[in-house]
């Protein structure tokens, strides 16, 4: 009985930090949001640290018990959404290691670039926008971290890609911002269609968009083909290579890094976040959390030691010649 209500307590006080985590993130968008003209830079920027600092701090408390239980959370809120008969869609969120550590890390990255960005650029006109970019693109990082639902992955996944074009297309009178927002917006498209198409076959072969069902479901594939005409390839090295394309793409990786460059047309403090230390990781992010498929997916995990090869190499050459110090950060 004691023990039982020991784990309650732990459960409880767990989900409380869990729950104040998001609650401060989405508090800290909408005051930056509606207030900013108000508090100003300066308002802003010790509202937004403070906010920012509490969910670390909640991170840690929950990165701690996760180290205490060892054991990986699954907390389901209940179906939000559904269309038809085709999927439903449940609010499902995933708290293990990799969640937690990852969003604390991003977090501390942010409080530093807009400690800069505030320093930096203090006598800017758009400095207050400068700023509740920054955070709403960090929420949106931390919420695609802990999501587990493939459909919720997808639309975290639009909304980085959407604030990552604003803060890109800052300086929106520029002709070469316009240019470099439009390449951006390109890329970032292919990215999220190779995905989708993932997506697409969950959808059709599953009829829902749960990971964790997904995921129990994979290995039962191991033999099936797609044939396209004459051609057949297995369906989980299909489903890794389009997995692999879309992370490559939002990595910048070889072949696919032209945009990143342009890209750093950003503010230096949104360059110094995004570009060269946030967005290019999440295509990294996404092939560790569909891992699952690339334990059976042999051209998927070609293609990714291929890409990374080539992409040290070419980075390494590239940087030797590069003069741009913002575009050095950005080479691959």
């Amino acid at each position: 009985m004691d023990v039982s209500v020991t784990l309650t307590c732990l459960f409880s006080v767990f989900m409380f930090f869990f729950v104040a985590t998001f609650f401060l993130l989405i508090l800290n968008c909408l005051g930056l949001y509606f207030y900013r003209q108000w508090w100003g830079p300066l308002g802003s920027f010790f509202f937004s640290t403070t906010m920012l600092t509490s969910v670390i701090i909640s991170l840690i408390f929950v990165f701690f018990h996760q180290l205490t239980n060892g054991t990986v959370w699954f907390i389901d809120f209940g179906r939000i959404f559904f269309l038809f008969d085709l999927f439903d869609v449940n609010l499902v969120f995933c708290v293990d290691s990799l969640s937690v550590v990852t969003s604390a890390l991003v977090l501390c990255l942010t409080l530093c670039a807009q400690y800069f960005g505030v320093e930096y650029m203090y006598r800017e006109a758009f400095i207050l926008r400068l700023v509740y970019l920054l955070n709403f693109f960090a929420t949106s990082v931390v919420f695609l971290f802990f999501v587990y639902d493939f459909f919720l992955v997808l639309i975290v996944w639009e909304l980085i890609g959407l604030f990552s074009l604003l803060l890109v297309n800052f300086y929106s009178l520029r002709l070469y911002t316009i240019k470099a927002a439009f390449k951006t917006f390109i890329f970032s498209r292919f990215s999220d269609f190779f995905i989708f198409i993932v997506f697409f076959f969950f959808v059709l072969v599953w009829q829902s968009s749960d990971l964790g069902l997904l995921f129990t479901q994979i290995p039962f594939f191991l033999f099936y083909n797609i044939y396209i005409g004459p051609f057949g390839v297995n369906v989980l090295n299909f489903l890794g290579l389009l997995l692999a394309l879309s992370g490559a793409i939002k990595a910048a990786q070889f072949l696919f890094h032209v945009w990143l460059p342009d890209a750093m047309e950003a503010p230096t403090p949104a360059s110094a976040l995004i570009h060269s230390s946030t967005l290019v990781i999440m295509g990294i992010y996404l092939i560790i959390r569909f891992n699952v498929i690339y334990e059976f997916s042999y051209l998927g995990n070609l293609m990714l030691a291929v890409l990374g090869s080539f992409t040290v190499a070419v980075g390494a050459i590239s940087a030797t010649f590069q003069n741009d110090i913002k575009k050095l950060h950005s080479v691959p």
